[in-house]
């Protein structure tokens, strides 16, 4: 019988990982089977899986999310657990017989709702990633009683005007932190997973002698967005400025082989995000007239490019939103603008041929592909008091491709 921890949610600090190993026979792939009742033959028989270009019989990726279970049920937190959502993402297969390790970290705390966020993966042993995802779990002890939100850290003089940066640990989210806060405008960095990365923006940030800090959310999660709106607040006493560059990772596909569930996590991201962020900041920035940046996408212009339907979906939903707040904010005085980059070298797009980037950069009139820093130099501007009178209004920053 293995042992159970019983971790309380003050004894889980963000960063702390979990591990375990396991190497899964033919009969824990019968026995599943069993119980879940999918016996397709690419994980029952062997010839046939031989047959279809695999090595083996393929091991049913739900039960390779099992591990995830054992992970949260008996490791972190174990007995106090509650398990509240997990994501999943299947990268690559697994076959009978191969050595897999389950990874947990914990990469968000919440006090008011005593939950952890996890960054889960199930790696080969080539340490590629098989199965990806992230999990929400509750934690049930009596410790973990909802705390009051943290006090302010900082003392603003009214002339320092504060900005919200979501997705601000990636490319063009730092690009534009680093920008605004050499420019006199403290920042709130929001990050998702990557807290070691923002956690370093802040610091060089800070060194430079700006002002800024780091918090975590999961934009999805309602509860996770309002309580980053008040950490903000409580830090800074205001908010003058919603930078929205968040966005979900990005694959290629062609759309007969793309699900519903694909474009739900583009949308996720695009729209309910951005909704969610904008409607928890309104009275924020209502009360100092503020501004709005979304990020949208050089795809919106002109014609898209083949097997990214849906990111090009919820890019178009989402400048559909930013003109309707526009409209209805603009009795508030807050104004409402995105800007649209070209294709730029980030995470996101680092897995692409370089053959793409040279093609890019031979279609560009200026003949070369933008950078994060050229996009937060046009997010700066749509801030700042020189677009005071600029709302509803889209940026192509595209080195002249799109001309408008």
């Amino acid at each position: 019988m293995l042992t159970i921890s019983e971790l309380t949610f003050n004894q889980i600090q963000i960063g702390d990982t979990f591990r375990l190993e396991k190497c899964f026979t033919a009969e824990d792939v019968d026995h599943f089977a069993q119980i879940s009742g999918d016996f397709s033959p690419l994980h029952m028989e062997q010839e046939y899986a031989l047959t279809s270009g695999f090595p083996g019989r393929v091991i049913h990726g739900m039960l390779l999310a099992t591990l995830f279970s054992q992970l949260v049920g008996m490791r972190i937190p174990g007995k106090q657990a509650l398990y509240l959502a997990q994501d999943l993402a299947f990268r690559r297969p697994v076959h009978v017989g191969e050595h897999v390790t389950a990874h947990a970290r914990v990469i968000g705390k919440n006090p008011t709702t005593s939950t952890i966020l996890l960054n889960t993966e199930i790696r080969n042993a080539e340490d590629q990633v098989a199965v990806g995802g992230m999990a929400r779990v509750k934690i049930r002890d009596e410790e973990s009683a909802a705390s009051p939100l943290p006090a302010p850290k900082q003392i603003l003089t009214n002339s320092v005007k504060t900005v919200l940066i979501t997705g601000g640990s990636g490319g063009v989210g730092s690009a534009t932190a680093k920008l605004l806060a050499a420019s006199g405008w403290a920042v709130a960095l929001h990050y998702f997973s990557n807290g070691d990365r923002a956690q370093r923006l802040v610091q060089e940030i800070t060194a430079a002698g700006g002002t800024a800090f780091p918090v975590q959310a999961d934009l999805r999660d309602t509860l996770g967005v309002e309580r980053l709106v008040q950490i903000t607040l409580q830090h800074f006493g205001r908010l003058d400025g919603l930078v929205n560059a968040a966005s979900g990772e990005l694959f290629h596909r062609p759309i007969r082989e793309m699900e519903w569930s694909h474009f739900l996590l583009h949308l996720d991201f695009q729209l309910k995000a951005v909704h969610q962020v904008c409607r928890a900041a309104h009275p924020a920035l209502k009360q100092s007239a503020g501004a709005v940046v979304n990020l949208l996408s050089q795809v919106v212009w002109e014609n898209p490019p083949a097997n990214m339907a849906d990111y090009v979906a919820a890019k178009y939903a989402l400048k559909g939103f930013s003109k309707a707040l526009a409209v209805e904010w603009a009795e508030d005085a807050i104004r409402v603008n995105t800007v649209s980059p070209g294709l730029l070298r980030t995470d996101m797009t680092e897995h692409l041929n370089e053959r793409v980037f040279k093609t890019e950069i031979g279609r560009t009139p200026l003949h070369r592909l933008g950078t994060p820093e050229d996009v937060a130099r046009g997010i700066a501007f749509l801030l700042g008091e020189q677009a005071g009178f600029l709302t509803g209004v889209d940026l192509p920053l595209t080195g002249g491709q799109v001309m408008n």
